[in-house]
């Protein structure tokens, strides 16, 4: 079974297996943010399909901060009761599954994975102090909420070149007071949201991060500033930190890196041992490229927790059953088209390369 199948504590929870499910836009929520039919059998399929640890999709703190107009909610208290279906939805589906709520605010437009988004107001650079700290405690009432729900933890956005990440990165962040400058000012917001979140939901309800590796932009944050960032949040409490990387042309970026990576997979893995380094014993996971078994076991062996997948479990949700378990053990029939990325948007999320339905429909 090798270390795939080997259990792992993160935080106070024990995860079955070394698969994570990286939060993963889904466009099925209803008008209010809310659960609806199609977001529960994606994570029944998900859970069934033995991944050990899933993120749900980014899903808005605010109605203000939402990048999509189907996209998740967890700003209001009517809420939680869609998002406690969901959560029993995957603990009766496979017991031995964990589950975390991924909370995210778009920010200003231009960033992640912005192709088809909301147009954005918020300015992060205009943004008063105390605006600043209404949307740090918007974070916590939001954990709250996902602890009574029931999931198992809760995971933060702080990558890609959304509202939190663009707070770090000096391409996004231009202010001149104590939110901006130093990259101590710049990772306040990082810190506070984790104060926010220990203070509503508990201290002992894991928070889990996921931070980039690399901007990739010559005025952007680079790795230095990431592995010192990702020490901090370990020394504050993060339960977990997942790595990925760019905040912007995410798709034009993936190509590139998947070039760069080739038989390896992993596009963020020449980073791991300085990240292992900044954050000692706290657990790390990568995100990005791996396709086959004997990559994610790779990775796995040079340092890092847990393997993260995003594109191949839309493809086939029963990936990690499939490695761990069945007689079949071909790399993941993902391709890495990214036409799933690109129609987020404008349709719920499913793999466009091979789902029947995409060729009956395709010539109509």
């Amino acid at each position: 079974m090798g270390q795939l199948g080997q259990p792992l504590k993160v935080g106070g929870i024990e995860v079955s297996n070394r698969f994570l499910r990286s939060a993963t836009m889904e466009n099925m929520a209803g008008a209010n943010g809310q659960v609806r039919r199609d977001l529960l059998r994606l994570y029944h399929d998900l859970a069934v399909g033995g991944c050990g640890l899933i993120i749900t999709g980014a899903t808005a703190v605010t109605l203000e901060g939402r990048a999509w107009a189907q996209q998740l909610g967890v700003w209001d208290d009517a809420q939680v009761e869609g998002l406690s279906r969901l959560a029993r939805l995957i603990h009766s589906a496979n017991p031995a599954a964990r589950c975390a709520v991924q909370l995210h605010h778009a920010g200003s437009a231009g960033g992640g994975y912005s192709y088809g988004s909301l147009a954005q107001g918020f300015d992060l650079n205009q943004a008063t102090e105390e605006q600043i700290k209404d949307l740090a405690h918007a974070f916590g009432l939001a954990a709250a909420r996902v602890r009574e729900a029931g999931f198992d933890a809760v995971a933060m956005h702080g990558a890609h070149g959304y509202l939190v990440s663009q707070f770090f990165s000096p391409f996004f962040n231009q202010r001149q007071d104590d939110w901006g400058g130093s990259r101590e000012n710049r990772a306040r917001l990082f810190l506070l949201v984790q104060q926010e979140i220990q203070a509503e939901a508990g201290k002992d309800f894991p928070v889990l991060w996921k931070v980039n590796t690399d901007d990739f932009l010559e005025q952007g944050a680079g790795p230095d500033d990431y592995t010192w960032l990702a020490g901090e949040l370990a020394q504050a409490g993060a339960a977990l930190i997942e790595l990925s990387g760019g905040v912007k042309e995410q798709v034009k970026l993936r190509n590139r890196l998947r070039r760069e990576a080739g038989d390896k997979e992993a596009y963020f893995l020449p980073h791991l041992q300085a990240f292992r380094q900044a954050v000692g014993d706290t657990p790390l996971a990568i995100t990005g490229g791996m396709r086959s078994r004997q990559a994610m076991e790779a990775v796995l062996a040079a340092g890092a927790d847990m393997v993260g997948l995003s594109r191949p479990l839309i493809s086939e949700p029963d990936l990690p059953n499939r490695l761990l378990h069945g007689p079949d053990r071909r790399r993941s029939r993902c391709t890495s088209c990214n036409k799933c990325l690109l129609s987020i948007a404008a349709e719920p999320l499913c793999c466009l390369e091979f789902d029947p339905f995409e060729k009956v429909i395709k010539d109509l």
